[in-house]
């Protein structure tokens, strides 16, 4: 049985995306058959992972318009593509009894063919995210360290504790990590110590610097591993992948 891994946060441009793609492709590269879900309206996880156009996509599967498929993106590593139109799941589905449990009914038949799969929430706390927190086992948060971090952190973790109560009572937060983190700078190391105080325990060691070649990667659909294998984004990540299985 997959682990079921969601990468969220309520503010957008804090690396989300980006560590789904690169902790997905870390896991493949150590020998784990990993599935990633595009469940962000933006579709970039898409984007930067094919080439090609995706026939099928998560929120057709979704409507039940066919069968979810997944899209082979890398060694271990498929992709259930996104679409834009997902931004519309809410208005189509909203009165629907269960809507809750929709993508967890989708993912079950890959529950045994994948160790693990990631799914890439959009940066809004509606029924999207509510779909991806009731089948999940473990959220990750990405955030920045900077002024103000700590809204969304504390937005999800209060959705995280009504979930447990109605629909997924053994969901846990998985872990905070910081991305665009420069350890030189002040105010970073501050607000990194705030956190670590205040959610003991949560706060991951892995950190993601600023990296150009994670920018580039995905202009040319790759993983950072495969684009820049050296680089410090692919050290990075390397680290954060091993702190994620040792959890």
């Amino acid at each position: 049985m997959s682990k079921i891994l969601a990468f969220t946060n309520q503010k957008g441009g804090v690396g989300k995306t980006t560590s789904t793609a690169n902790i997905g492709a870390g896991l493949a590269r150590a020998g784990h058959k990993v599935m990633l879900v595009d469940l962000d309206p933006q579709t970039n996880l898409t984007k930067g992972l094919m080439t090609g156009k995706a026939d099928k996509n998560v929120y057709g599967a979704l409507l039940a318009d066919y069968k979810p498929h997944a899209y082979k993106v890398g060694e271990n590593l498929g992709l259930l593509a996104g679409s834009t139109a997902i931004s519309g799941f809410e208005k189509v589905k909203g009165d629907e009894l269960d809507r809750e449990y929709l993508l967890k009914e989708l993912l079950e038949p890959f529950r045994e063919k994948c160790a693990y799969i990631l799914l890439d929430c959009p940066p809004a706390l509606g029924l999207i995210t509510l779909n991806a927190y009731t089948c999940a086992d473990a959220l990750y948060i990405p955030l920045e360290a900077q002024l103000y971090a700590t809204d969304g952190v504390e937005k999800v973790i209060e959705l995280v504790g009504k979930v447990q109560k109605r629909m997924n009572p053994g969901l846990q937060v998985g872990g905070i990590f910081f991305t665009r983190y420069d350890q030189r700078k002040v105010l970073r190391r501050d607000t990194a110590d705030q956190l670590r105080a205040k959610y003991p325990g949560l706060v991951l060691n892995a950190t993601i610097r600023e990296s150009i070649a994670l920018g580039e990667a995905p202009h040319l659909a790759q993983d950072i591993f495969t684009y820049a294998p050296k680089s410090a984004g692919a050290t990075d990540y390397q680290a954060l992948v091993e702190e994620i299985l040792a959890r």
